[in-house]
């Protein structure tokens, strides 16, 4: 038979007005789809949409209670023998949640730990809602309880943007023998494009200003296991690449790190004062005599 819109939200016949709000607000905390995004909440939700929508209109609660008493009454006369009630196995929801990690954890990879609201079977009426003919007092006759938990998840190495985890059985607990859902972390990268890695190898874009090419100095730059100091010679180039060795991915087979190359982009100002103007007309001046004397020798 199918399910009572009742047992659609694990309440008594009886249920109080108040008793069914309450109940519709802790349901919707586990499979509202802005909480729980798999097809099985989505499908939940909808029951106990519908269950709500006529369990709190007293009009159509008192046709759906006068409908339900004759179904059973057809139901007990037509049946030719006394017909026990089976429990069938019911499979635990899914949980989905989200975690943040920078692109330095998503290529070595890291550990992040989830608070999850967790639905168990109730430990004194073993989900089954009575108690000594009464309502289970520990869950008032819900059949399940819900946990706070915190649970450890391991972010592997190289992982990609929105990667979906799954942690089997983590999920809400199944009932009557049904197994356990799963847990579902989505894994959202920050900066992800800052560094680029193929292989063991990392590159990097830096970029400089045209008097430190020119001049030649110091800058730092970002690496995997911090920051790094690259000396820039004199006359450097654009797209001229310099090599940080042993600052890449870790390779586990060789206990070895790669390498890193940074490509060096000349940066040009988008704005500029009277004086670096005119200091940049003098070069000029002084690069065009260079050229002519050049040619009169």
């Amino acid at each position: 038979m199918l399910k009572s819109y009742y047992e659609i939200l694990n309440l008594s016949p009886n249920a109080t007005k108040s008793e069914i709000k309450k109940q519709y607000k802790k349901l919707a905390k586990m499979y509202h789809p802005d909480i729980n995004s798999s097809l099985e909440a989505e499908l939940r939700f909808k029951e106990i949409n519908k269950a709500i929508e006529v369990l709190l209109d007293d009009e159509k609660r008192k046709n759906y209670d006068a409908l339900r008493t004759v179904t059973k009454t057809i139901y007990r006369n037509t049946a030719k023998e006394p017909k026990e009630k089976q429990i069938t196995p019911i499979n635990g929801e899914d949980i989905t949640v989200k975690v943040s990690i920078d692109y330095r954890e998503a290529l070595l990879g890291t550990y992040r730990v989830v608070n999850i609201a967790q639905s168990e079977v109730c430990p004194k009426c073993k989900g089954r809602k009575l108690a000594n003919g009464n309502k289970c007092p520990l869950c008032n006759g819900l059949g399940e309880i819900t946990k706070n938990r915190k649970i450890t998840v391991k972010i592997p190495c190289a992982i990609k943007n929105n990667t979906k985890l799954r942690l089997k059985n983590e999920g809400h607990e199944g009932k009557f023998g049904g197994k356990n859902g799963n847990l579902y972390v989505i894994v959202n990268i920050e900066n992800e494009n800052e560094l680029n890695i193929v292989d063991e190898t990392v590159y990097y874009n830096a970029q400089i200003s045209p008097y430190t090419a020119i001049l030649g100095g110091d800058i730092k730059v970002p690496t995997l296991w911090g920051e790094a100091t690259i000396k820039i010679p004199p006359l450097t180039k654009s797209f001229q690449s310099f090599k940080l060795m042993n600052v890449g991915i870790l390779d586990k087979k060789t206990n070895k790190k790669g390498d890193e190359i940074v490509k060096i982009i000349i940066q040009i100002p988008t704005s500029i004062t009277d004086e670096e103007y005119n200091l940049y007309k003098k070069l000029k001046e002084i690069n065009l005599g260079k050229k002519n004397a050049s040619i009169l020798n």
